[in-house]
């Protein structure tokens, strides 16, 4: 396997088929063709984008991001998340490969200005895993890397600083952003094309996303080219996520991810049997809503759940075998020797059924849904939560409370919108749950733990902080970024998770790059790798 991941870090592995053509009308088939001669622009393109079916890294998720970013309970069983380290980096880079070939294949097209969205689009989805590559890993092989048909030179590729990297895809998100077109003449994809069926307006908020995401990222050490950024966008009022409609068919436009809906060929989509393994599988996981989160959600313990102030609650989780709302506690001290998610993938166990299920879990339709439920990028509600902070900050453009206050209301709504959105819309949730009144929704602004004070910096910027973490509850790895970066996440106080600031590199990497891995990592283990800060980490 070690090999396998090493050729396609070398070499790049193309997935491609069928003949390519105006409308791209097997854009959606199984693609069996893999060598060059035989790859076209629709297979390449459609290739990249399902790749994103393991967007969801699960078991890395629960052997590691949980319990780092303070979000779900203690595993009953500690599990070597260094064995699942290498997993995004062995899918990253056949993505590459598949992203240049089909660069060069629109080249090489006489009418290559026809595929001007399709590149630009390629780009944006190419950009989003390069960005989370670099949050992963810090430095990567990225410039050299699959390029071995290049010659002798690019065969053990050398690892690219991860600043000039970001600036690089930055760059290259405004570029493709910038040049999406509605002008005629463009090949059409429509609604064969199943990451956003073409819609040139969602692909321009899901660019400019990105980009503002890592423009407050990147603040404290590239303030020049963050700040150019955000006047940009936020100051220029550029296309954002904003006033999501979460109908069926519109729900996907401004909060971008892989929705299974967007496919016709669903049996792609095998990312979410993983996720079900990553609940159903005790010696994976034993997922339960944690004493930490739940102190972000209700005012106090009461079982019956009548101190719940937040209304994602009752989408996120479930109660207890008992029917009662009980957190496990964050430090595992408390040992849970239910099965909640077992007895087949259609409904929840019986209450009273599993007598051992002491705590709440993770709601049953979130962990068994792989007919709707979406491994999501970015949100709605990430972009009101950055734009708060932008204001609240005064970062490239001029401080204004207020702003910032409406724009933290917002996320608050938008993200509990989504949820309810997705679940009022998915055919797996066989008993859809209410949306929140005006009333509780004004009741869940105004609670103390909520309630937004834009004259106290640093409460405003702990609870920005707090409900953006939240609301990326099902995005750890974007909890794990919030976490490290602003260090102002609810942390339990009996509970002090192992430091990793990043995830040491494949162990392949020593054996067959090895200098350049050397030059990389001074020599150290993995368990020295993780402690080493990424570039934007204060």
């Amino acid at each position: 396997m070690k090999r396998i991941i090493y050729s396609l870090l070398c070499c790049g592995v193309l997935i491609g088929s069928a003949s390519c053509r105006k409308g791209f009308e097997e854009m959606n088939k199984p693609f069996s063709d893999a060598d060059e001669s035989r790859a076209s622009i629709p297979g390449m393109y459609n290739g990249i984008v399902e790749s994103f079916t393991k967007y969801g890294d699960d078991a890395l998720n629960v052997s590691l991001l949980y319990p780092i970013t303070n979000q779900q309970a203690y595993q009953n069983t500690l599990a070597p998340y260094v064995n699942y380290a290498g997993g995004y980096w062995g899918q990253y880079y056949p993505a590459l490969q598949n992203y240049r070939k089909l660069i060069s294949l629109i080249d090489q097209q006489p009418d290559a200005a026809s595929f001007t969205n399709v590149r630009h689009m390629a780009t944006i989805l190419l950009a989003s895993r390069t960005l989370r590559m670099l949050d992963y890993y810090g430095d990567i092989p990225y410039s050299q890397a699959v390029k071995a048909q290049e010659g002798a030179i690019n065969f053990r590729p050398g690892y690219d600083k991860q600043a000039d990297v970001y600036k690089s895809v930055l760059a290259d998100l405004k570029t493709a952003t910038d040049g999406l077109t509605t002008a005629a003449g463009q090949t059409s994809i429509g609604a064969s094309e199943s990451f956003l069926k073409g819609d040139v307006d969602a692909w321009r908020k899901f660019g400019n996303a990105l980009r503002l995401r890592y423009a407050v990222r990147l603040f404290n050490k590239e303030t020049a080219l963050s700040t150019a950024i955000i006047t940009e966008i936020v100051g220029g009022n550029e296309q954002l996520p904003d006033n999501q409609s979460v109908a069926v068919d519109d729900i996907w436009k401004n909060n971008f991810g892989l929705w299974p809906s967007n496919f016709s060929n669903t049996n792609i989509f095998g990312a979410l049997d993983a996720k079900w393994n990553s609940y159903a599988e005790l010696s994976i996981s034993n997922m339960r809503m944690s004493s930490n989160v739940w102190q972000q959600l209700s005012s106090t313990n009461a079982t019956d759940g009548s101190g719940i102030f937040d209304p994602r609650t009752y989408v996120w989780f479930m109660t207890n075998n008992a029917d009662e709302w009980a957190p496990q506690p964050q430090d595992g001290s408390k040992p849970e020797g239910g099965r909640p998610y077992e007895g087949g993938m259609t409904a929840r166990r019986a209450i009273g059924a599993d007598a051992a299920n002491k705590f709440s879990g993770v709601n049953f339709n979130l962990a068994a849904d792989r007919v709707y439920y979406p491994i999501l990028i970015i949100t709605e509600a990430d972009v009101h939560f950055l734009k708060a902070e932008i204001y609240q900050r005064g970062m490239g453009v001029a401080k204004d409370i207020a702003k910032a206050k409406l724009e933290y209301e917002d996320g608050l709504r938008s993200s509990t919108d989504f949820w309810y959105g997705y679940a009022n819309n998915s055919n797996f949730w066989a008993t859809k749950p209410t949306p929140p009144t005006a009333l509780q929704m004004t009741a869940f602004l105004t609670h103390p733990k909520v309630l937004y004070n834009g004259a106290n910096d640093a409460d405003a910027l702990r609870k920005i902080a707090t409900q953006a973490w939240l609301a990326t509850l099902f995005q750890p790895w974007e909890a794990w970024a919030i976490v490290r970066r602003t260090g102002l996440t609810p942390k339990d106080p009996n509970y002090s998770p192992s430091v990793v600031n990043k995830l040491p590199y494949p162990d392949d990497e020593n054996i067959n790059n090895h200098e350049n891995w050397q030059a990389a990592t001074n020599g150290a283990s993995p368990g020295q790798q993780v402690l080493q800060k990424v570039y934007w980490m204060p």
